[in-house]
């Protein structure tokens, strides 16, 4: 959505887009143009809607052959409301769209919702479609959603602006829970799991084609929503990249959470959604590389998204890892542990006071260990759960709490009073209770302890809240650089040698000792000085991963076998029809760690860098981290530790460790580089070693520049 600036000469400053979507999603007074009687359109459905949810505003129903719909009084156009009105919902056929938008802005609306199909998803008629409804809204700077959508709705001021078939009957429950979605039917799906898990809703927004408004500037509007304590997000694509990070920025900043839902992780389900909203899917390994670069947590179904937000928004956020289990069973104890651990929690056992504490409370057979097994004389002992629970809040030194109750429906109420009483205020608990009452639940729900169905989503949801709570402990990810829109124009990658000399004349990136020559018998004049053992490199632009394809000749004792390897490879080459601009020699270096490096300019999010552990195996076994940039050296030794070769770097049984902080200075400075030269499209150096002396030197390297930019395949 474009944000309408004004001149200096304005009296009145332009509300900004957030402002914009505020009036819209706050509505006091709603028309709906093609409004109807019958239940089975969408008119007929939203207006419904409005009044079975006690909208306090107005609505007005617009339809030129009608005089009451639904018990209120019809309107035969816009332009016949007596006053300008915040939203309208144009439930009215495509080719009547934009005639509707004009006449809507002629009356000073506050923002329209469009259901109809039959744009950008159908072609290239329906883009041309799209293009003239989006140019009329922005021009006038009022904002749009859809076409193609569902509508949105606000929980806390009665608004179900919808015409959902799934809230068909239903009122909305308002709470802090705010939902955007890039499906419509995805967005109904989530409703009604929210809805049954007892969550209430702050805002719903169905986005549609987003033609005008899109899920960045959404995320932004939620982000400033006192009302919305926790945002969900189910992505297709995003279509604005740098206020998509801008918007993710300020909810990291605010510490509020995001929990994403994002499909098109496979090539296949890349195209489909795609071909679905018209909108470029992108790689789904940068979507994640932004996801865990702004602290937003990843879901992989609706079920896992509705567990998370439960925790997040009943419970007190912090960092941690340590919990303490606590069952009726003991191998649901068990079943706990596997799966907190499994997690990437810990669960410790208890200091000797503690221990002593618990024995005095469990009976004689049980053990005062981590997992506590409360056993079956629960049913015998009613204040076991309580007087347990009150030695664990008691200063015990762990960061959260596991439970397991199961059935015990003759207790169930007892149990239930002690965990509404006695769990501590001051940290995460999640429960686990199969076979319990309907009310019990209810009962421990309403204290505000999240309750789950199986043990594996309470570890997940608990080791999420801490994940968030330490990712929130990072420092601010600095402002996204500004990004062309599908990223920078691609060029020709430049030879080795070449790309060698911008890297290490640019940057203190070391290279091997060594000597370009076109021939062979040049090679024995330039080279003499070199000390073996030596590696020969075809030069060749058609030729760039040499490895496999006879372009490289490794450990030659001396020149002249250097030399000879040489011939025969600009000879090989020539018969193969490759064209040959010569060969690199280079003195072999020893080295005890390899790192592949890349940056490239993602088209959705803008520069980004790939590191990793490098060396030939790097596509069978890949050891990757990405980020976008700008990082700071302290962001690019987080990265490199956060691998999963991190111990053998930092000495692991005795093994050289390498300097990671030099090393992160080094990709900082290539990060730099890449920045400040925008006709750098693509940067690969695939090994960078640390070598015996602790320099960092690349072994091999390449860089493309755009075309108009590359001077003939230089650098």
């Amino acid at each position: 959505m474009r944000n309408q600036g004004g001149s200096e000469e304005d009296c009145t400053a332009v509300p900004s887009d957030t402002e914009k979507l505020r009036r819209v999603l706050n509505a006091r007074s709603i028309a709906v143009v093609g409004a109807s009687d019958d239940l089975r359109k969408p008119g007929g459905r939203v207006v419904n809607a409005l009044l079975h949810n006690s909208f306090p505003g107005k609505v007005y129903p617009v339809n030129p052959g009608r005089e009451t719909i639904q018990g209120l009084e019809c309107h035969p156009s816009l332009a016949a409301i007596a006053e300008p009105v915040d939203l309208v919902i144009l439930s009215v056929p495509a080719d009547d769209v934009p005639n509707q938008l004009r006449m809507g802005c002629d009356c000073g609306v506050g923002g329209f919702i469009v259901f109809a199909s039959g744009f950008s998803e159908i072609g290239p008629e329906g883009v041309a479609r799209q293009a003239e409804i989006s140019k009329i809204v922005q021009d006038a700077g009022i904002p749009m959603i859809g076409p193609n959508c569902l509508g949105i709705m606000n929980g806390n001021h009665k608004m179900l602006a919808s015409s959902t078939v799934v809230m068909g009957g239903r009122k909305l429950p308002g709470g802090n829970y705010g939902f955007i979605s890039q499906s419509g039917a995805l967005g109904t799906y989530w409703l009604d799991m929210s809805m049954k898990a007892g969550l209430g809703v702050s805002s719903w927004i169905s986005t549609g084609n987003e033609a005008d408004v899109d899920l960045a500037a959404c995320l932004d509007y939620l982000v400033e929503d006192d009302e919305t304590e926790v945002i969900g997000l189910y992505i297709e694509g995003v279509r604005d990249g740098a206020a998509f990070r801008a918007a993710a920025r300020k909810a990291f900043e605010r510490r509020k959470p995001v929990l994403v839902l994002k499909s098109g992780s496979s090539r296949q389900g890349a195209t489909a959604a795609a071909s679905h909203t018209g909108a470029l899917a992108g790689e789904d390994e940068a979507y994640d590389a932004v996801f865990r670069q702004y602290n937003i947590c990843r879901s992989d179904s609706l079920t896992d998204m509705a567990n998370k937000a439960e925790i997040l928004l009943t419970q007190p956020r912090s960092a941690g890892q340590r919990v303490v289990v606590i069952s009726v069973s003991g191998g649901a104890g068990v079943l706990m542990t596997d799966a907190a651990v499994a997690e990437g929690l810990d669960v410790p056992d208890f200091s000797p006071e503690t221990k002593a504490r618990l024995v005095e409370i469990l009976p004689g057979f049980a053990s005062p260990q981590n997992p506590i097994d409360l056993t079956a004389q629960i049913v015998m002992h009613k204040t076991m759960l309580r007087e347990v629970l009150q030695i664990i809040s008691d200063g015990s030194g762990f960061d959260g709490v596991l439970l397991f109750m199961g059935g015990l429906s003759q207790i169930a109420e007892e149990l239930a009073d002690a965990l509404v009483s006695e769990l501590p205020r001051d940290m995460p608990c999640a429960l686990t209770w199969q076979a319990a009452p309907e009310e019990t639940v209810q009962h421990v729900r309403d204290r505000g302890v999240p309750v789950y169905g199986e043990i594996g989503d309470a570890a997940r949801a608990l080791a999420a809240q801490f994940r968030m709570g330490a990712g929130w402990d990072r420092p601010v990810p600095p402002e996204a650089p500004t990004i062309q829109l599908g990223g920078r124009a691609t060029g020709p990658f430049a030879v080795e040698h070449l790309s060698k000399d911008l890297l290490c004349d640019a940057t203190s990136l070391q290279r091997p000792v060594g000597v370009f020559a076109t021939d062979a018998d040049q090679l024995k004049k330039v080279g003499a000085s070199l000390t073996a053992p030596l590696v020969v490199k075809l030069q060749s632009p058609e030729m760039l991963h040499k490895s496999g394809s006879g372009g490289i000749a490794l450990g030659l004792e001396s020149v002249e076998a250097a030399a000879e390897a040489a011939r025969k490879m600009i000879e090989s080459a020539t018969e193969r029809g490759i064209s040959v601009d010569g060969v690199l020699v280079e003195e072999m270096v020893p080295f005890d760690h390899e790192f592949i490096v890349g940056l490239r300019c993602d088209p959705v999010f803008g520069p980004m860098l790939v590191l990793g552990r490098g060396g030939v195996t790097v596509e069978l076994e890949p050891d990757v981290t990405r980020a976008f940039l700008p990082l700071t050296a302290e962001q690019i030794e987080d990265l490199i530790r956060s691998l999963r070769a991190a111990p053998l770097l930092e000495g692991f049984r005795g093994a050289k460790p390498c300097d990671i902080a030099g090393l992160a200075r080094t990709v900082k400075e290539l990060c730099d580089l890449y920045l400040s030269d925008e006709t750098l499209s693509e940067i690969e150096i695939n090994p960078l070693v640390a070598d015996r002396n602790g320099r960092f030197v690349a072994l091999d390297a390449l860089v493309a520049r755009s075309l108009e930019d590359s001077g003939g395949g230089t650098p």
